[in-house]
């Protein structure tokens, strides 16, 4: 027994050991933090979860990444200063952004509910860096493209403006990835304040039906009278939806993104 517990006292302290140095991935124990190195560059750190003849995976936080060991370069446990003794091969970091991140875009190209319509380009660039574990994932000024998915103006019969967008494309280190960060927004009612211009009560009606047509004039007039109100309400334009160049929106990234950090 002793002699056991000396083995794996010794084989622990050579893992050890190999932190931020290559090591053979069959003899890293399951739920190890290490660093894999593709060929082609890419570093993915995180956890290791499972491994089998073909396919090492390896927990990033938001997800799940499986990596061919066919394409594996180097190797290795990560220590606390295993960001000093990366693997040669590396030369960038694969950093998973969640769906729920929010994004602060700033409009360069001014949207009105008025003026604008379905397919309307619009662009548009990131204000604050996404950092994720001390990495800029998408830094300031990075690219994003979308189009208007929706645009109704107010109007007399199509009642409150409203204005929707969807940004599907961020540009970040030189690569595109989809986006889909949705904004919507309905213009205040002004119901209230409507209703309020209304002069002419059921009752007026009624009387200038009579005047026109007697007692079935009085009864259309009352009806009129009352839709007249209504027609007030829905004949009085309220505000439209304007985004101006230069607005800053906070909305969410809307699906995971992968992209590829420079590490030098």
């Amino acid at each position: 027994m002793r002699r056991a517990l000396t083995t794996v006292a010794i084989a622990g302290l050579a893992l050890a050991g190999a932190c931020g140095r290559k090591v053979d991935i069959d003899e890293v124990p399951v739920g190890s933090q290490v660093q894999v190195t593709r060929e082609d560059g890419a570093l993915v750190e995180g956890r290791l979860i499972a491994r089998s003849h073909d396919v090492v995976r390896v927990d990033v936080g938001p997800t799940t990444r499986a990596v061919q060991r066919r394409e594996i370069a180097d190797f290795r446990m990560k220590g606390g200063s295993a960001s000093a003794t990366l693997a040669a091969a590396a030369r960038f970091r694969e950093v998973t952004i969640p769906e729920t991140t929010k994004l602060a875009i700033r409009l360069d190209t001014p949207v009105s509910s008025a003026t604008s319509s379905e397919e309307t380009p619009i662009r548009g660039e990131i204000v604050d860096p996404v950092v994720v574990d001390g990495v800029t994932a998408i830094p300031s000024g990075a690219a994003v493209s979308g189009v208007v998915t929706g645009a109704r103006s107010s109007g007399k019969v199509k009642g409150r403006a409203n204005l929707e967008l969807r940004f599907d494309q961020l540009t970040a280190h030189g690569e595109s990835h989809p986006l889909n960060a949705r904004f919507a927004r309905t213009a205040p009612s002004t119901r209230t304040s409507d209703a309020e211009k209304i002069a002419i009560p059921a009752v007026g009606g009624a009387i200038v039906g009579a005047i026109i047509g007697g007692n079935k004039g009085a009864a259309i007039g009352a009806a009129a009278g009352g839709g007249a109100g209504t027609a007030v309400v829905l004949t009085s334009a309220g505000p439209d939806v304007t985004l101006e160049e230069g607005t800053v929106l906070s909305l969410s990234a809307g699906r995971l993104i992968v992209v590829r950090a420079p590490l030098r």
